[in-house]
């Protein structure tokens, strides 16, 4: 359930906060009108990301290459935003009083095709990763506590972008605008690199071990760049103060002392629910952070011998449904193996190296396998399978109900060359 909650939290918030960012951004420069622009993008992308979901799972496409383009596509558009806010920015006054900006009103306006475009890439990426993962959810004990943690993670990812929408309706246009800048500068820089290492992944751009080792710290530290994101969105709510109308020296009487304080009330309110959804947030992602890190540090593996002329791996202590690593001794060299069961019954096994990444390794990190040298994450269900950060296969003989996994000493002499 955790697993379910995190994933779904973190693909949500990104796209929320940066939907309550543009709609910030339109009423307080007086184009509520746009907002239509938005709305419509929303519901585009949430149709399309079930479509492009159900379409996947039938075309069986290259998820790693279609993620990289939508991700560098996602990346140009937060860029243009920014560009956008920038120019509008620098003439914020004028803007405001003649309301005129570089987004006009007309529903007919290229621009306000520019903004649909953006708020749908950034919601339909995040979208459709969220919808695959549900989609896999079954009606059993293990499912419907995995589709709880992905409602209650869709729920504070939607809850924060309300309530930060809300609470910063009032803050200073400026300080508004420095803050959420950084934050889409942020987002860029990240879906940049991150679409970079996925195309690299899926063979798209080329590849060495060199290169995803630079991008894989980024990649692998995805949570540091989502709670930079949300802190800096919290910290403008924290640094502006709300002004009551007795610190202002203002003296009102009867409805409209009522009317003013009762505006104070529901800003309070939302500036304090940000805040609150923000650090619960924050706290649920350190969390998984430090998980993620125990999680790293395996066991040594498991030595393997040569049992009736076959190397024997045991079944039973696959029935965790946990990565186990194994080693087999050819002469000086030592080849390690991974094996793992997967959730229907099959057995995964393969090496522990990468075409790509070389023999950096592999380790498990809730429902997915993560490679060390550039942080892919993998399908537990493609190990064993040929492709990008895939674990290199091995030949390997298994019937259900058997009490080991045999591998032939020949399939193991000929991985050596990869441990050489």
């Amino acid at each position: 359930m955790f697993d379910s909650l995190v994933i779904t939290l973190r693909e949500g918030v990104e796209a929320a906060l940066i939907v309550g960012i543009v709609a910030g951004y339109l009423r307080k420069t007086g184009r509520e009108a746009a907002m239509r622009a938005v709305y419509w993008a929303l519901a585009a992308a949430v149709l399309a990301s079930i479509l492009a979901a159900f379409g996947l799972s039938r075309l069986r496409i290259n998820e790693d290459a279609y993620e990289g383009w939508l991700m560098l596509a996602a990346a140009i558009f937060v860029a243009s935003m920014v560009y956008w806010m920038w120019r509008t920015g620098k003439r914020m006054k004028q803007a405001i009083e003649q309301k005129l900006t570089a987004l006009a009103i007309r529903p007919e306006d290229s621009s306000n095709a520019g903004l649909f475009l953006f708020v749908f890439l950034m919601v339909f990426r995040e979208g459709i990763e969220t919808v695959l993962f549900l989609a896999a959810v079954s009606l059993q004990t293990t499912g419907l506590m995995n589709f709880l943690g992905g409602v209650t993670g869709l729920t504070l990812a939607i809850g924060l972008g309300v309530a930060f929408f809300k609470g910063s309706l009032r803050v200073n246009l400026k300080k508004f605008f420095s803050v959420t800048t950084a934050v889409l500068v942020l987002v860029a820089t990240q879906l940049f690199i991150t679409g970079v290492h996925e195309l690299s992944e899926a063979r798209v751009l080329p590849s060495s071990r060199e290169e995803m080792k630079l991008v894989g710290p980024v990649v692998n530290n995805e949570a540091f760049f989502f709670i930079v994101v949300v802190a800096l969105c919290l910290f403008m709510l924290l640094a502006d103060r709300i002004r009551s109308i007795s610190s202002a020296g203002i003296e009102l009487t009867g409805p409209e002392r009522r009317k003013i304080l009762a505006a104070e009330h529901r800003e309070r309110f939302w500036k304090v629910s940000a805040i609150g959804v923000g650090l619960v947030i924050v706290v649920l992602i350190c969390f998984q952070f430090m998980y993620s890190r125990v999680a790293q540090a395996v066991s040594p593996p498991e030595p393997l011998g040569i049992t009736g002329g076959m190397v024997n791996i045991p079944t039973s202590e696959l029935a965790d449904h946990k990565l186990h690593h194994y080693v087999v001794s050819v002469g000086a060299v030592k080849v390690r193996l991974i094996a793992i069961l997967d959730e229907g019954g099959t057995v995964h096994v393969a090496l522990d190296a990468c075409p790509i990444c070389g023999t950096q390794g592999y380790y498990q990190d809730g429902q997915s396998v993560i490679c060390r040298n550039c942080s892919a994450s993998l399908n537990v269900r493609t190990i064993g399978l040929p492709g990008g950060c895939n674990p290199i296969p091995i030949q390997f003989n298994y019937k259900s109900g058997a009490p080991s996994v045999l591998i032939a000493p020949s399939a193991v002499n000929a991985a050596a060359k990869v441990f050489r």
